[in-house]
């Protein structure tokens, strides 16, 4: 029987209001307890993601960090990382956190918390992203950053033109990705699709029948990726055309699988 890997978003798949559901931690276990693996898909770092799975009793056998933009095994030891560059980060702190309504963020390799540089047009916050430090602008040139996401709440506008600048402005030097309210800003080429066909292909080996299951537009590349892909019916339109299945909760999906039968199809 081939193996069977399955990748998990995190926000808006596992985790509602800041909790994981006792039912999706089990049905994980039970997934990993009849020999497949799980893999952490997410566009948190690996501070937030530690701060996510606390005291869930939760351990992915491996994560797939920063929309792609680094790969860990179980104990969040990087295994393949990628950065921006410091110039780069600059100017999209500077332009954004001009902004109003917009709350700037960076993600790093080596620190243990996310950091938020300060707005210029009054205090802002997600609760997505809610365990960070300030950082200063000054100080951008003393780390490496795998990841800036962008927070813009509700704004349409905004999220479509800010995309727009970024992939122009940068082109070849980032990538940006359309998370709900988010605009996660990684290295160039780093999807979540691109980091689980590194650590499917080149880590693993290429031996398992691969599963996806994900709610938002960051997610589409790991259901491109994916053998067989699942959302949800909150999902966008173009996301749920991209998946065969819809289903309710991701434990649902789970043990579609495990008793073998097919969850409802979209």
């Amino acid at each position: 029987m081939t193996p069977k890997l399955m990748a998990f978003d995190l926000d808006g798949t596992l985790v509602f209001d800041q909790r994981i559901s006792r039912e999706s931690i089990e049905a994980i276990q039970a997934w990993q307890a009849a020999g497949n693996v799980a893999v952490c898909s997410t566009g948190k770092s690996i501070a937030a993601t530690i701060h996510a799975l606390k005291g869930t009793g939760l351990r992915f056998d491996y994560y797939v960090l920063y929309t792609g933009g680094a790969v860990t095994d179980a104990d969040f030891r990087v295994l393949m990382s990628h950065t921006i560059p410091n110039d780069v980060v600059r100017e999209i702190v500077e332009t954004m956190t001009r902004e109003p309504g917009v709350a700037v963020y960076g993600t790093t390799l080596e620190t243990d918390h996310d950091v938020q540089f300060p707005s210029t047009t009054g205090t802002k916050a997600s609760s997505i992203l809610a365990h960070f430090a300030p950082l200063n602008i000054e100080e951008i040139p003393d780390h490496e950053f795998v990841g800036v996401p962008l927070w813009i709440d509700g704004r349409e506008d905004l999220i479509g033109s800010t995309a727009t600048w970024i992939r122009e402005r940068f082109a070849g030097q980032v990538d940006c990705h359309r998370n709900q309210d988010f605009l996660d800003v990684v290295p160039p080429n780093c999807t979540k699709g691109t980091g689980l066909a590194w650590l499917d292909e080149a880590h693993l080996g290429g031996r398992y029948q691969t599963y996806s299951i994900g709610d938002s537009w960051n997610d589409l590349a790991m259901h491109e990726w994916a053998q067989h892909a699942a959302s949800f019916p909150y999902s966008p339109q173009e996301v749920k055309d991209a998946t065969q299945t819809v289903v309710t909760t991701a434990a649902e999906y789970i043990h579609s699988i495990l008793e073998g039968s097919s969850a409802r199809s979209s």
